[in-house]
């Protein structure tokens, strides 16, 4: 997420409201789960806790990486160990360049190896699986639309 504000406000800001309503139902259903297999509400949140971690450290980590590849204002030291005349591989790109498409593309493969499986998975009646599976289509090809306008139109 650190990666979308260094982009642009508008990235950034649209970035969070996305994670953000991905999250909460997502970490509510976790949640839930977690209770109902057998733990604590006390362990229930403090495993919860554990993994919200990671993306603290995750943010820290892109922040590092914006400020250490010349993103940011804090140039101090940088140049130590990044010349400012090259990027990578001889081209202008930046280790931070490359911290939103490598993210796109994570969320990509997440998506087609673990949710379009499960969304072409077929029950007893057909017709009704069928007709969920194309409302869950739709859903993604209006998400992706919607990226699609704000790219264009942000």
């Amino acid at each position: 997420m650190s990666a979308s504000f260094y982009a642009s406000p508008t990235i950034g800001a649209t970035t969070t409201v996305a994670v953000f309503f991905h999250e909460i139902p997502h970490e509510v259903g976790d949640f839930a789960l977690l209770v109902q297999s057998g733990f604590s509400k006390r362990a229930a949140m403090a495993s919860q806790f554990v993994t919200a971690i990671g993306a603290f450290l995750g943010t820290l980590i892109g922040i590092a990486v914006q400020e250490m590849s010349g993103g940011g204002a804090a140039q101090a030291g940088a140049e130590d160990w990044m010349p400012r005349n090259g990027g990578l591989w001889g081209t202008s790109l930046t280790w931070g360049d490359m911290l939103l498409p490598f993210t796109a593309g994570t969320f990509l493969y997440v998506g087609t190896v673990a949710v379009i499986p499960e969304l072409l998975e077929t029950g007893p009646r057909k017709m009704e699986e069928l007709r969920k599976t194309l409302v869950q289509f739709a859903a993604v090809a209006v998400g992706a639309g919607i990226m699609l306008y704000i790219s264009w139109h942000g």
